[in-house]
């Protein structure tokens, strides 16, 4: 495979994680409103139904008014509550034993209402995250990140940095190759000599002119 081609299958790839990043954001942004609506919708009905409850009913005009305060907070409440899932927890520390499976459905019943309450301002975030990265890859140098990928293509081990320097003497090595690891498929490997190497299914991937 020729650097042409590889700068070829690099250009279309970057070109299409341009629109997809664009897409994911544009995306994000539409969703966030309803997400948000629905959030003010849980705890408006978790404040009808436990103030009917109370010897001085909460009336619908307050509750209303509380469930939309309570948007900006779930912006703030979004940054200090972890983004660790319940498998997650279970998997690294197993699941808990204090109040059998009533404790662990309580877990699951809190872990939905976050979910709902915070899935606005997470999809806010997410658009975000879309957006910076279609800004980055609009700004990634695609003639030297091909000239990096074409030479690990042609070695099948670990290139170190030294010798991509000397290769491609005209390279910026400290502007490429941070732009190169962060291509999915390119290995960094610290262990001395440090360097750069592709996984097989990247290898397959590029030959087979392959997307993600």
């Amino acid at each position: 495979m020729n650097f042409e081609a590889v700068k070829a299958w690099y250009t279309e790839s970057v070109r299409r994680r341009i629109r997809n990043c664009g897409l994911a954001g544009v995306f994000g942004i539409i969703l966030m409103p309803f997400a948000l609506a629905l959030a003010a919708a849980l705890v408006f009905a978790i404040l009808h139904g436990f103030g009917q409850r109370r010897d001085e009913p909460m009336t619908t005009t307050t509750a209303v008014w509380i469930s939309l305060a309570v948007i900006p907070v779930m912006f703030i409440g979004n940054r200090c509550v972890p983004r660790q899932s319940l498998m997650d927890k279970y998997m690294d520390e197993g699941a808990p034993s204090f109040g059998g499976r009533y404790g662990r459905r309580g877990e699951v019943y809190v872990a939905v209402i976050l979910w709902i309450l915070f899935a606005g301002p997470r999809l806010l975030d997410w658009s975000i995250a879309s957006f910076r990265e279609r800004t980055r890859l609009k700004t990634v140098d695609i003639h030297g990140c091909s000239a990096v990928l074409w030479l690990l293509l042609s070695r099948y081990k670990k290139v170190p940095y030294e010798e991509i320097q000397t290769a491609i003497p005209w390279l910026d090595m400290d502007n490429t190759i941070p732009q190169v690891m962060a291509i999915p498929g390119v290995v960094a490997l610290t262990v001395a000599p440090a360097g750069l190497s592709l996984t097989e299914d990247m290898r397959k991937g590029m030959r087979a002119g392959e997307h993600d």
